[in-house]
């Protein structure tokens, strides 16, 4: 039979006119750098646009040029009262070369407080007792082992490293244990309580060299280092065997939160201003943002939503777990700590805030 007749799964209802919602406000349109008007200025000043040019380039480098602003403005103001700027970093940062600008984030009381995992003490110090040499990723692991290297990416570390380091902190855990056993035990040690100890063993273990320590400049300036898992690595197996043979050696982390909180804390008037940097994901994100309702924060990770990790959580699924409040500004960069970071800290101009 012909004409219009349809099978019924062939009919399609008629098309509605739909009207296009109306686009929300919008930053701006995306700009590019000139780099004809580049060639007619100085170093410094190039440098300057480029960053400056940042904001408006898109994708990832929109969210560098706004998390830079968010950290410049914190340097900015950190002379002004209820203003806070606390780090948190995972342990292969302090590996890197980007542990002379956390140093110097410290020397120049610039941060407020620091998190960060049992590795990102350890490592510190380490490098004040011997070198961190620069290997290769492609480098076959179970050779390493057999040369008596550790390693840290494309970082390397010699066994004879961690043995000095075993001779640094068992003395700091047996000075510890004194001064509880003479407390009768009413004296808990905290974890950040042994790493500000450990800055104070630094100096007068090497002194020629402590200046380079981020955990020395935070126990010269009274900035507190907290370190919740702080016997998941070398220091955790020392305290396990110090204990096993000693006996009583007690490290509480409960005060270390409240202490936290404290540092983290707003004036009862309701002033001030957190910027929380966090550098990295997992414990140290986690830890700072649950426990300090901040401002301000800025992320640089590697981490993908795809696999559901506190490191990879965007930014909305950490406003609904609580870590953000809904009125904190936020910026997330997708990129690795060592080449976003200093260009973050860096200010053009003779005035470097620590970007090296």
């Amino acid at each position: 039979m012909q004409g219009d007749f349809r099978r019924e799964s062939e009919y399609r209802p008629p098309r509605k006119t739909v009207q296009t919602p109306r686009v929300p406000p919008l930053p701006g349109t995306v700009g590019n750098i000139d780099y004809s008007e580049l060639l007619s200025v100085d170093g410094e000043e190039a440098l300057q646009r480029v960053l400056s040019s940042y904001s408006t380039m898109g994708l990832q480098a929109t969210h560098l040029g706004l998390a830079r602003e968010i950290v410049q403005r914190a340097l900015r103001n950190k002379k002004v009262p209820g203003h806070k700027i606390l780090l948190a970093y995972t342990s292969n940062l302090v590996s890197s070369g980007l542990r002379d600008t956390f140093a110097c984030l410290a020397r120049e009381g610039l941060i407020d407080g620091v998190v960060t995992t049992a590795g990102g003490v350890e490592e510190d110090v380490i490098k004040c007792l011997g070198d961190t040499l620069l290997g290769e990723f492609a480098l076959d692991g179970s050779r390493l082992r057999k040369c008596g290297l550790n390693r840290v990416g494309n970082l390397l570390v010699p066994n004879d490293n961690y043995r000095s380091f075993e001779d640094f902190f068992v003395p700091v855990l047996k000075k510890l244990h004194g001064e509880q056993r003479a407390s009768r035990w009413t004296t808990k040690t905290t974890p950040s309580e042994i790493i500000a100890e450990v800055g104070a063993t630094l100096e007068k273990v090497a002194p020629d060299v402590c200046a380079s320590s981020l955990i020395y400049w935070c126990y010269r300036n009274k900035i507190p280092v907290f370190s919740p898992a702080f016997t998941d690595g070398s220091m955790g197996d020392m305290i396990y065997f110090y204990n096993y043979s000693r006996k009583g050696l007690v490290v509480d982390p409960v005060p270390d939160v409240a202490h936290l909180r404290r540092v983290g804390a707003k004036g009862g008037s309701g002033g001030g201003h957190v910027t929380s940097i966090v550098l990295g994901g997992g414990l140290p994100k986690h830890h700072l943002l649950r426990n300090v309702r901040s401002d301000a924060v800025v992320y640089v990770t590697t981490g993908i939503e795809a696999d559901g990790c506190e490191s990879s959580c965007n930014i909305e699924d950490d406003r609904f777990n609580g870590l953000l409040s809904p009125e904190c500004e936020v910026a997330r960069v997708h990129g690795e700590a060592t080449i976003v970071a200093p260009l973050l800290f860096l200010l053009p101009g003779g005035n470097d805030n620590c970007g090296n």
